[in-house]
């Protein structure tokens, strides 16, 4: 598989932000906070909301009073919106490789394969836009 732990980080930091501010614990959460919290190296967290910063799903401030806050309401970030900001692109399976026996079967094996595989990384992308950051919070909060 091909995505990074990026995603999963990605994901807690924006739930970590959206639970801070709704509790009204900040305006901005502050990026060492965050990064201390959640265990996640400060250059990897600042490269991480760099992306979502990038997506339009948080915004940044500097200065005293300054951190990162959601840009958009919780129940309009979806799991694909964050997906998208890390992963842009990336296929979660590589497929790239060269087979050195060559006819129909392995190429209709090969064919067969990618079939499933393309399958699978479109049903997680249905159920990764069907869950928001909405959603992930009201469990976080029961």
């Amino acid at each position: 598989m091909s995505y990074s732990l990026a995603f999963s980080q990605a994901i807690v930091a924006v739930l970590f932000v959206g639970d801070k501010v709704e509790q009204g614990y900040y305006d901005f959460v502050p990026t060492k906070e965050m990064s201390e919290s959640l265990n996640i190296a400060r250059p990897t967290a600042v490269k991480i909301l760099g992306h979502l910063a990038s997506a339009g799903i948080i915004e940044t401030r500097e200065g005293a009073k300054g951190g990162v806050r959601l840009a958009k309401k919780p129940e309009n970030i979806t799991l694909l919106d964050v997906f998208d900001a890390i992963e842009t692109g990336k296929p979660m399976f590589r497929h790239d490789f060269e087979l050195r026996v060559r006819g129909e079967k392995p190429t209709r094996a090969q064919q067969a394969v990618l079939t499933v595989l393309n399958d699978a990384e479109s049903s997680m992308k249905t159920t990764l836009a069907q869950t928001t950051i909405a959603d992930l919070l009201v469990k976080l909060n029961e």
